[in-house]
């Protein structure tokens, strides 16, 4: 977990890391001389039952005197990520989720969880890769290097025994365990893998896309800023969203934003401060 602590333009602590919690529960946090007006905290695991209210007995603790807004840590990226107007945020991990901002208001695309969303994501290519297996496994569809890597990897030929390991693996390395499997896989120029990749980034391509119609009908550019790591697991995924994207676009400006998400907070804290002021007006 990192944090940074800014008064107007003067930055009084920068970036200060701490080890991140299993269970999305905060750290102690550094001291400080004084206690901030607004503090922005953006955490993982917010929908977990209990971490909220764990957050929210920690910040009344450590800053009795400040406000506080907790939020999802993806709202931190955005704010810090969009840095033009109209462009698009599209965070690619564990997880999936396309933002923008309407004038002052995040909007998020997708990101509903694995169950039922999170397109593109490494939970979902692994949720993919694993059906794949198991279908395969039953007879339902051929065997292939891929799925025959992935098989040996869980050292079972049994149907009902590879989804039991998948998991059991899922809740120990998170659902995107397979990723770095099928990652290596697509570097050897195996098919199977590089076309998972390319699915996912289809639906990339589709979220990037939701997002930007909500705030604009223009269909001469897009701009993408990728956030997250599935991005970094080779050209394959990038290559397929850009050219998904441009069935609908002319021009695609695609970037990696690979700055501190932290300085989200300073932009969100100023949306928040100017919104308190609207009210009071």
């Amino acid at each position: 977990m990192r944090f940074r602590l800014q008064q107007n333009e003067t930055l009084l602590c920068d970036d200060f890391i701490v080890p991140a919690s299993d269970n999305g529960h905060p750290p102690e946090f550094p001291i400080l001389v004084s206690q901030p007006d607004l503090v922005i905290a953006g955490i993982t695991k917010i929908t977990r039952p209990g971490v909220v209210d764990v957050w929210n007995h920690a910040l009344e603790r450590h800053f009795p005197g400040s406000h506080y807004t907790i939020l999802p840590d993806y709202e931190l990226a955005a704010a810090a990520a969009i840095d033009t107007d109209g462009a698009v945020m599209v965070l690619a991990g564990t997880g999936s989720l396309a933002c923008v901002f309407d004038q002052a208001t995040l909007v998020r695309i997708g990101g509903r969880g694995w169950e039922y969303g999170d397109e593109g994501s490494g939970a979902f290519i692994t949720t993919e890769a694993v059906r794949r297996c198991i279908r395969a496994l039953d007879g339902m569809l051929p065997r292939s290097p891929l799925l025959d890597s992935l098989i040996r990897l869980a050292r079972t030929s049994d149907a009902g025994a590879f989804a039991t390991w998948a998991r059991g693996e899922a809740e120990i390395h998170g659902r995107g365990f397979l990723v770095p499997n099928i990652a290596e896989a697509a570097a050897a120029s195996d098919t199977d893998a590089i076309n998972l990749f390319h699915g996912a980034g289809g639906w990339l391509a589709r979220l990037a896309h939701t997002a930007h119609s909500r705030v604009s009908t223009r269909t001469d550019v897009i701009v993408v800023r990728a956030v997250g790591g599935l991005w970094k697991t080779g050209p394959h995924i990038k290559d397929a969203t850009i050219t998904a994207l441009k069935k609908w676009f002319d021009t695609v400006e695609f970037s990696y934003f690979d700055g501190s998400h932290l300085a989200g907070g300073k932009r969100l804290a100023s949306l928040r401060v100017r919104t308190d002021i609207d009210v009071a007006d």
